[in-house]
């Protein structure tokens, strides 16, 4: 068997993140891969080892599969599976009609990375990432093969024990400075509390300028670390995550601070509330509620082990559902079941 993942993007997140946990998971398991790519991360892709193939600009042209230049293409991808059964990994929608075209034999499955289901009605399995968008992907698409399977996650190396720490709790955002992602929250929040703790920003954005503008009208004590591709290297043990999200899919973010030991609080939307188990490894807030945030960060600086031990438990549950051969069985599961359609 031989995978290809397709992804076009043009900044960092979800897909980018996604695309480097399926290449080490097919890695894990022993299985061959590709990645047809465009987009910023090449670096690190190369980096873990991935067998990279250069996607052409066109490739998201709806007129791509009739376009000449694809042949290459076509005979590329052909060398790679050496006569094998090809699974494509669609990340980026927009290249799914060439793909087929390209390879009319493979199997697709396409991530959910938003809730935008308009070009996924060709793939063999759409994979949905939590409750409520696994409803709506299943409405959208009545023909077609929907799980909710999440994502899948392998940590690219062995994690490090968080550093000890005699200082007070401090609270961190990791995430682009977006209306999104609210960073706004985590400060209006903080500037609720008697005694506002220190904050920790990583990460860059169009609101950047404006959350540093609010934190120093606030008078807080707010660390701007800018972008980091491994904040949880610099986290020690009184370090907590807040992802006040207004939407997420299944964040990598809350993942990757479970796998650490990281306690976290996030916004209670449908992705967080899947990646903290409905709140059994996290704590969970109402969404855009300044002063239920407030109220979990005093709790958790009351008593941070009990939030500990929530991110402890959410660690054994990471590998065992989205870990490695879990996660590829799953899958391989929904695809080789009964009554998947296929599409010409």
């Amino acid at each position: 068997m031989f995978v290809l993942q397709s992804a076009v993007v043009k900044g960092r997140g979800g897909i980018e993140a996604a695309v480097q946990h399926y290449e080490r998971m097919f890695r894990a398991v022993g299985v061959r891969s590709a990645v047809l790519y465009r987009g910023p991360s090449i670096d690190a892709l190369k980096g873990q080892g991935a067998d990279l193939i250069e996607a052409p600009e066109l490739l998201t042209s709806p007129f791509a599969g009739f376009l000449p230049i694809l042949g290459d293409l076509r005979a590329r991808i052909a060398e790679r599976a050496k006569g094998q059964p090809i699974i494509t990994i669609v990340h980026s929608d927009l290249t799914l009609p060439a793909l087929r075209r390209i390879a009319p034999e493979a199997r697709f499955v396409t991530p959910c990375h938003s809730d935008k289901f308009k070009h996924k009605g060709r793939a063999d399995l759409v994979v949905t990432l939590n409750a409520n968008q696994d409803a709506a992907a299943r409405q959208a698409l009545p023909r077609v093969r929907v799980a909710q399977l999440g994502n899948p996650y392998v940590a690219a190396e062995q994690k490090a024990a968080l550093a000890p720490s005699m200082t007070p709790p401090r609270f961190n955002f990791v995430a682009r400075f977006t209306a999104t992602k609210d960073p706004a929250a985590l400060v209006n929040a903080a500037a609720l509390l008697s005694s506002p703790p220190a904050l920790r920003f990583f990460g860059d954005g169009e609101l950047s300028g404006e959350t540093r503008a609010l934190a120093a009208a606030r008078g807080l004590d707010a660390e701007f670390a800018g972008w980091d591709s491994q904040p949880f290297a610099r986290f020690h043990r009184n370090d907590i995550l807040v992802l006040p999200s207004r939407w997420e899919g299944l964040p990598y973010l809350l993942q990757e601070a479970l796998d650490h030991g990281v306690p976290t609080i996030a916004s209670d939307i449908a992705g967080n509330r899947t990646a903290l188990g409905d709140g059994a490894f996290g704590a969970l807030y109402p969404l855009g509620d300044a002063a239920a945030l407030a109220n979990a960060m005093s709790a958790a600086c009351a008593d941070l082990d009990a939030l500990r031990a929530k991110a402890e438990k959410g660690r054994v549950v990471l590998s065992e559902r989205y870990g490695a051969v879990p996660f590829w069985q799953a899958m391989l599961a929904e695809l080789e079941g009964p009554s998947v359609l296929r599409h010409a």
